[in-house]
Order: structure tokens, then C-alpha cells, then sequence
């Protein structure tokens, strides 16, 4: 049996991988707030709670779904000491665990993800590290085959860099997608205007790589657009973002 320590997106996620597991029914959910617990568990027929002393230390597998900065915290209010412990974080170390639990490692979920997304149409690969399993390897084998059939294992040096650069290409593109939509809102237009740009520079990338793909003024050194463009913006924030971009792309295509 395992049990669940959060109910946000990637416990959420896991939850609805295990559904109808044998070997890894989840018993119990965990949350600081009882109604996200409550909303998760029920969902699975597991016990919910807010209460860290209500963990039972006969399940076989612990899995923290928590914030990176919760961890500390939630592992010291553990009054026993864990078989077997995972955390899903993409870059708090392994050794946090250690401490608390007799084998433990790392299943991070390479993925964006939400609560109320559909999971069935999201592939997630996950990046495992798990050196110091020992005699639970097996089982934690055996979870992570169940969770994902995408999994590779590395380093806790590799899965820091995995995890920056999932920040560049999801968090950071994002956080692009965003300065679009507000101007063209400006304009009376809305992301819909770009998603044929956005879904075919994505699709571009399954034959060219990033470097061969990039186009735009920047990568043409075209300097009276590039000019053009950053006057158009208002936001000394958004002139700042566009001159470092384009001074990185620039550099990188080299004319």
C-alpha cells in the first residue's frame, strides 16, 4: 500500500496512474488542507487526513508530492522511520530522505501538469534516481514501470540540469506565451491568432533542432525591425526581455 504526502497537480497525476494498481493501491492522502486531501482520496477510496501522526507505517511505499520547500518541515513530523520513501521533486536532492527512511530515491515527473487537465492524452517521462534503494529496488522498479513507460535513470547532477532546462523550454516559454497574449489584447485579438505558429514551431523540432529552426528579425541581425519593435513596447521590463533574447539569438546565429 502507499501512501500519498500531497494532493496538488503531481499527486494528482500519480493518483490517477495507480488507479486499480493491485500492487500499488493508494491507501492514504495527505494534505496541510483537509478539503484538498478529502477531494483527492475520494476520488480513490483512500483515507484522507491533516494529521502527519495518522501515517501508517505498514504501507510499503511513501511518496512526497510536495513543494520543494515543504520538505524539510513535513519529513521531520514523521514519527517513524519510513521502508521505503520517493520524492518527486526536480531538484531537491535525494539525501533529503535519508534521514527518515531505510531506502529512498527520486521519481520526477518531466511534465507540466495540472489537476484538471485530461491525464489520459499527457505523456510524462520520468527521470529517476534511485542509488540508494538497496533491497527495495525492485519494488521501486516496478512503481515507476506502472506510473510511466517512459523512465530513465541519472544522477541527482543530471536531474538538477533536466530540471532547468524543462524551466527554459515550459516555465520560461510560457511566461512568453503570456507577453504575447497581452498585446494582442491590446489589439482586440486573442492567443487564438498564434497557436498555428505556436503548434507548428513545436512540430518543426521533430526534424530540425532549435538552432536550425529559429528565424525572426533577430537571426536575420535585422537591426531596423529588431529597433522598430522595441520602441513599440512600453514596458521597460518587456524592452529589456526582447533586447537580451535577441542579443542571445544574434549571437548564436552568428552572421
Amino acid at each position: 500500500m502507499i501512501a500519498l504526502v500531497g494532493s496538488g497537480n503531481v499527486a494528482s497525476w500519480v493518483a490517477y496512474r495507480l488507479a486499480g494498481s493491485r500492487e500499488f493501491a493508494i491507501g492514504q492522502v495527505y494534505s496541510r488542507q483537509i478539503a484538498h486531501a478529502r477531494a483527492l482520496a475520494d476520488r480513490i477510496g483512500a483515507e484522507a487526513f491533516d494529521d502527519l501522526r495518522r501515517l501508517d507505517p505498514a504501507c510499503d511505499v511513501f511518496l512526497f508530492a510536495l513543494r520543494d520547500d515543504a520538505y524539510p518541515g513535513v519529513l521531520r513530523d514523521i514519527p517513524f522511520r519510513m521502508p521505503l520513501a520517493l520524492h518527486t521533486a526536480g531538484s531537491v536532492p535525494q539525501r533529503v530522505l535519508e534521514p527518515y527512511a531505510d531506502s529512498y530515491g527520486v521519481v520526477y515527473p518531466l511534465q507540466t501538469l495540472s489537476r484538471t487537465m485530461d491525464f489520459s492524452t499527457v505523456r510524462v517521462p520520468l527521470c529517476v534516481e534511485g542509488d540508494r534503494l538497496g533491497e527495495a529496488a525492485d519494488k521501486a522498479s516496478r512503481l515507476v514501470s506502472e506510473l510511466s513507460d517512459l523512465h530513465c535513470e541519472m544522477s541527482g547532477g543530471q536531474r538538477a540540469v533536466a530540471h532547468l532546462a524543462a524551466v527554459f523550454a515550459c516555465n520560461f516559454t510560457n511566461a512568453l506565451y503570456g507577453i504575447a497574449e497581452e498585446l494582442l489584447k491590446k489589439e482586440g485579438f486573442t492567443l487564438d491568432l498564434l497557436m498555428p505558429l505556436m503548434r507548428q514551431t513545436l512540430d518543426k523540432l521533430g526534424t530540425l533542432s532549435p538552432a536550425e529552426a529559429q528565424t525572426g528579425p533577430a537571426a536575420r541581425h535585422d537591426t531596423v525591425v529588431m529597433g522598430r519593435q522595441i520602441m513599440a513596447l512600453e514596458d521597460p521590463r518587456l524592452r529589456e526581455i526582447y533586447t537580451a533574447l535577441s542579443d542571445y539569438i544574434m549571437a548564436r546565429s552568428g552572421q
